[in-house]
């Protein structure tokens, strides 16, 4: 039996998990922490209050530990987080580990991982698909921001992950109401451009439905109030919708989307529309290929944790 840590840091809250698995790679969760993010001064503070909570007994060898952050990641140690305080360095970690082997990588990277298991999550199907045998996948998810990774299988059978930061890649508008929403978009928030994390995304919503409605309210009191034919609802999922036909189409994920974040995830009705696959249907030459993806939504809050520690296995059987 091996032992897993699989920690996934976000923007709003950081999950931790003690996984074991069998010779087969057949994953246990044996204990789950969370935590607020921002209740940490540094990387570093993080660590030291999730040891100090649980739910990593003493005594335990551990043979592989895996972070998960919001950040592009340097040499498999450092990352720059977009939407927290502080920068991660694994170094010191590293060397108070003394034998386990650590792994820092994207937490989109981690969501991929999770989208093959198929028992271990729950999901919700978006659109009705065939997915094609070996072809790629790929995950995207709004929730501080945007994130996205693309997962394909290699020769040999191996999962290779296409790590991505096109969450800060400009967002298309077009028709008038889409540019006047740009250029309120532009003076509320001050970017240089429109993209993705401020489009896609918990903050995304709030600026939309101030646009529309000149009400400001959060994520929660928004989704409490708007229905499924509101003006709110039926743009925010065409825009959700967009960013998933745009990356659908790049990485050519004919083997299926899944749709992760916290956004979607605790408002099925944000995406599971018909708003939302007429957009993601809309192409003139690639109308009917995108009409047989399978999309999915999925609904488990620790897929990251999941597919943290399904990275580390693939790690472990490759040692």
């Amino acid at each position: 039996m091996k032992n897993i840590i699989a920690i996934d840091i976000g923007g709003t809250n950081s999950r931790f998990a003690h996984f074991t698995t069998d010779d087969g790679g057949s994953l246990s969760c044996v204990g789950r922490l969370g935590l607020e993010t921002a209740g940490s001064s540094s990387f570093d503070d993080l660590i030291d209050k999730a040891l100090a909570a649980g739910p990593i007994p003493a005594g335990v060898h551990w043979d592989a530990l895996i972070l998960g952050v919001p950040g592009a990641v340097r040499e498999n140690t450092y990352a720059s987080l977009a939407n927290v305080p502080w920068e991660v360095d694994v170094t010191g970690l590293r060397s108070r580990s003394a034998g386990t082997r650590i792994f820092l990588i994207n937490d989109f990277v981690a969501q991929a991982f999770a989208c093959p298991l198929a028992k271990e999550l729950e999901r919700q199907t978006v659109q009705a698909g065939v997915p094609e045998d070996r072809a790629a996948m790929a995950v995207i998810g709004a929730g501080t921001g945007l994130g996205h990774c693309a997962l394909v299988a290699t020769e040999g059978g191996d999962l290779l992950p296409l790590p991505s930061e096109a969450g800060h890649a400009a967002f298309p508008f077009y028709g008038k109401t889409e540019t006047a929403y740009r250029d309120f978009l532009m003076e509320r928030t001050g970017a240089e451009y429109p993209y993705g994390d401020i489009v896609v995304s918990g903050p995304g919503l709030t600026h939309l439905h101030a646009f529309l409605t000149g009400r400001e309210l959060s994520p929660k009191d928004i989704v409490a109030e708007i229905t499924p034919e509101s003006e709110t609802t039926i743009l925010f999922a065409r825009f959700y919708a967009r960013a998933c036909r745009n990356y659908a189409l790049t990485v050519l994920a004919l083997g299926g989307l899944f749709i992760a974040g916290g956004v979607a995830m605790k408002n099925p009705f944000l995406v599971v529309n018909d708003h939302f696959r007429k957009e993601f249907n809309e192409s003139r030459h690639y109308g009917p290929m995108l009409g047989r993806i399978p999309v999915s939504l999925i609904v488990s809050e620790n897929s990251g944790l999941w597919g943290a520690a399904n990275y580390g296995v693939t790690k472990i059987k490759g040692r």
